[in-house]
């Protein structure tokens, strides 16, 4: 199993895109650990071709409700208040399932996402 609590939120937020798309179409890091998905277009600016980087979304689970929500229910992923600084989360509703204690809510949920897919992969 990964070390998901020593991962960033971005690398979080990147790694649920990929879980969920099996890949990522071109990305940066945006603020607060958001996936900034990116294209490129090709345009004319005073007589010469250039490339410009075209902002398509952003994908933020770790911190945004509208990103997690979905994943959440989907997979059944419980978040359970602890105490005044963190969250613990469950997936799967069994007692074996896979669990995570942070103190942003979303990212342990997401955590927990991460967990069951690798398990599904196992």
């Amino acid at each position: 199993m990964k070390d998901y609590a020593s991962m960033s939120d971005f690398e979080i937020n990147v790694a649920v895109f990929e879980a969920l798309h099996g890949g990522a179409p071109d990305y940066k890091e945006g603020d607060c650990g958001a996936m900034i998905l990116i294209s490129y277009e090709g345009d004319v600016v005073s007589g010469d071709a250039v490339e410009m980087e075209v902002e398509r979304g952003l994908f933020n689970p770790c911190n945004n409700l509208a990103d997690a929500w979905p994943i959440i229910t989907e997979n059944r992923i419980s978040i359970i208040h602890l105490d005044d600084n963190e969250c613990g989360c469950r997936g799967d509703g069994d007692k074996s399932s896979c669990r995570a204690i942070n103190s942003n809510a979303l990212r342990c949920a997401m955590i927990v996402f991460l967990m069951m897919k690798e398990r599904e992969n196992d």
